[in-house]
């Protein structure tokens, strides 16, 4: 009776352990075999299999964890901007903070969906933003000010740099967030919201162990469907939609400007309005001044769109009837570059409204706010970018200066590298604590093979052996020359012929070597 009890629990160990799989039958009568000696060796290596895999999840969760960036109020929405809170019902104001939390935004829904149908312990259960948020206490000719930044991240399509492209088939964009700019003043209250995300398609681009993988436009998928689904969506919220797409108009980001423009002009639909700029074609040589060209581009539209003000009286003076939907390839740097200077403007108009700022004053001449200012935009540009590729941001020296340094250059580099590395090496495990902790993959006690333990080929250990030893040899025999110049040139032909071959076959096959995830696939990819 023993045997029929511990059946099922050890089916998953025998496929686990055994090499060859077992068909359901054929493992039963397998173990049906075995004596009791057998089964408790059996059971012991259960045991520790399931450790093991505890042990990867537990660090999986921990690892999200201790990613700064997650905030929560008892007392205030954060999920909403002023906007939509300023349009609400009083049935939704009366509502607990998790009932009317925007979904998009509450990163701990799966670890509350069991609270959620419990109202009375609601009060216990807040939603927990990721992104980034910063309050100043801020002067202007003697006139105090709140002025606060938010960033909410997405947690849908939610993941890391390379393996979270483009849009799902809801149309919910890779690195989708929500940034609001806000300005409390003498009970008055403005706000100015803008968006990024993924270009809007069905596209990937997968690590390799290249430096910058090939993006790829799936040649198969509806991307109507999906593109129509993302607008659709963000007009209901937003409204207006001023597309700033930063991408390179040359290389290998070229395809993806175009596609971009072409679905835009296939949709034509009067609420979007699309607009290119080569940020580094136009930047280049360190001419980052030119960035008011488009700053004078847009400068119609953006007063066009306006900006959110209510007066002390709770009364709503103006709406925001759009926002700038801003993209380059990460939705990071050049992104946060763009937007800064946007909400920049915006703030600017702001405060001459409530009276902060007199007529004809500039708010880059305020110098002490002007360094809180473009430290927040930083930080923010920091925060995002850590989260998303796993370091801080580039071009921040522009960020928190106004121009370009060589400091910033190396700084950049630098990051870089480590994003490389990161990319190829980390960001599968990085992606799988992502899908854990937010519920896209749920722990399975009785699942017959567990995900984790994926069988690697002996090119993985071999061919970077192969290829140290040769390069290791390839020095030695440089240092160590032989009797003759004859002999000395042919081994080190021999080895470097060796390092390099092997080298260019790791990079061949790059996609086998690098850290893949392995809970969730091919939602991800696709």
């Amino acid at each position: 009776m023993w045997k029929l009890v511990m059946m099922e629990q050890m089916m998953y160990l025998s496929s686990t352990v055994c090499p060859q799989k077992l068909h359901s039958q054929s493992r039963k009568i397998f173990l049906l075999q075995l004596s009791q000696d057998q089964y408790l060796v059996y059971w012991a290596q259960f045991i520790w299999w399931q450790l093991q895999d505890n042990k990867t999840f537990l660090a999986m969760i921990n690892h999200v964890l201790s990613v700064d960036g997650f905030y929560f109020s008892t007392t205030y929405d954060l999920t909403h901007t002023l906007q939509r809170l300023s349009n609400t019902s009083p049935e939704f104001q009366e509502m607990s903070l998790l009932e009317r939390a925007d979904q998009r935004f509450v990163w701990n829904g799966h670890l509350l969906r069991e609270l959620s149908a419990q109202p009375e312990v609601h009060r216990f259960a807040l939603p927990v933003l990721y992104g980034f948020i910063t309050m100043h206490s801020c002067s202007i000719n003697g006139k105090y000010f709140d002025w606060i930044l938010i960033s909410r991240r997405s947690c849908f399509r939610a993941g890391v740099r390379y393996y979270v492209r483009g849009i799902d088939s809801e149309g919910h964009a890779a690195n989708f967030v929500e940034t609001e700019q806000i300005v409390h003043y003498s009970g008055s209250r403005a706000s100015f919201v803008q968006t990024r995300g993924s270009i809007p398609l069905y596209w990937s681009q997968r690590p390799n162990l290249k430096y910058k993988p090939l993006p790829l436009i799936n040649k198969v998928a509806n991307h109507m469907d999906g593109f129509q689904r993302h607008f659709d969506s963000q007009i209901i919220i937003y409204g207006k939609q001023v597309i700033i797409n930063l991408v390179n108009q040359k290389g290998s980001e070229k395809p993806l400007e175009q596609a971009f423009a072409t679905m835009v002009s296939s949709l034509a639909n009067g609420m979007i309005r699309y607009i290119a700029f080569d940020f580094h074609k136009e930047c280049k040589n360190m001419r980052w001044d030119r960035l008011s060209i488009l700053l004078d581009q847009v400068a119609e539209m953006q007063d066009e769109l306006s900006y959110f003000l209510v007066d002390s009286d709770g009364k709503v003076v103006t709406n925001q009837e759009g926002v700038f939907r801003s993209n380059c390839m990460d939705c990071l740097d050049r992104t946060n570059v763009i937007q800064s200077l946007l909400a920049r403007r915006s703030l600017q108009a702001q405060l001459q409204r409530l009276g902060v700022l007199h007529v004809g004053q500039k708010l880059e001449e305020q110098d002490e706010f002007e360094k809180i200012y473009k430290n927040a935009w930083a930080d923010n540009a920091n925060a995002c970018a850590k989260q998303y590729a796993g370091t801080g941001a580039l071009k921040t020296d522009f960020t928190r200066t106004g121009k370009r340094t060589q400091l910033g250059l190396i700084m950049d580099g630098w990051n870089s590298l480590i994003r490389y590395y990161k990319n190829n090496f980390s960001d599968g495990f990085r992606q799988d604590s992502i899908d854990l902790f937010l519920g896209n993959y749920s722990v399975d006690e009785l699942e017959s093979h567990s995900p984790l333990s994926v069988p690697r080929d002996l090119k993985f250990l071999a061919l970077p052996i192969i290829m140290v030893v040769a390069f290791s040899m390839c020095i030695i025999c440089l240092l160590m020359a032989g009797d003759t110049w004859t002999e000395t040139l042919a081994y080190v032909l021999f080895w470097g012929v060796a390092s390099i071959g092997t080298f260019f076959i790791i990079l061949y096959n790059g996609k086998d070597f690098v850290d893949a995830p392995r809970l969730v696939q091919k939602e991800k990819i696709d």
